[in-house]
């Protein structure tokens, strides 16, 4: 753990920092990029998404995708030179869970209860939704997070591990 945390850490803010411009840049060419993700009334209120709007959702998450995998690859072999030898499975598990539990940590924190409830900057107010009481609904954002974090995490933990045991191999 001593190796890993010096490595595992400036990659978690270098994800949250990648994944918060990614997320804030698609906003900026499509406010609607992320509507399924609001609350329901304004979801409703807004209505469906734009062609845009789906087309930069779409390019945010392969962006995202790609982040998901590039940061843990070069975290792995920062951590592996770091050591000189195989990592095998745990330090890639654990690696992946604190640099995902982080990124959700950000996401919640950050980008939903600081950014959209509180500060809410116009690139996140939908036109026509203006004012609604549900931009400050943080409990929205916690009910949303939480179940799919307590699978996510350690899931995407066991495929970073599994990942580095693979490549380890192969």
């Amino acid at each position: 753990m001593s190796d890993l945390l010096p490595v595992v850490l400036p990659s978690a803010a270098l994800l949250c920092a990648l994944f918060g411009a990614v997320v804030l840049g698609g906003l900026l060419i499509a406010r609607d990029a992320l509507v399924p993700d609001y609350p329901p009334a304004i979801r409703e209120r807004y209505g469906p998404r734009s062609a845009l709007g789906t087309h930069v959702a779409r390019l945010m998450g392969a962006a995202n995708a790609v982040l998901f995998a590039a940061v843990p690859v070069a975290g792995m072999l920062l951590l592996r030179e770091r050591t000189g030898a195989e990592l095998g499975f745990w330090p890639g598990f654990w690696f992946g869970v604190i640099v995902f539990a982080a990124l959700n940590l950000f996401d919640l924190l950050v980008l939903d209860w600081w950014l959209f409830c509180t500060v809410r900057p116009r690139i996140l107010v939908l036109p026509g939704t203006e004012g609604m009481a549900e931009y400050g609904d943080r409990a929205f954002h916690a009910r949303v997070l939480w179940p799919g974090v307590l699978i996510a995490v350690p899931g995407y933990g066991a495929l970073i591990g599994a990942a580095t045991v693979a490549v380890e191999w192969w």
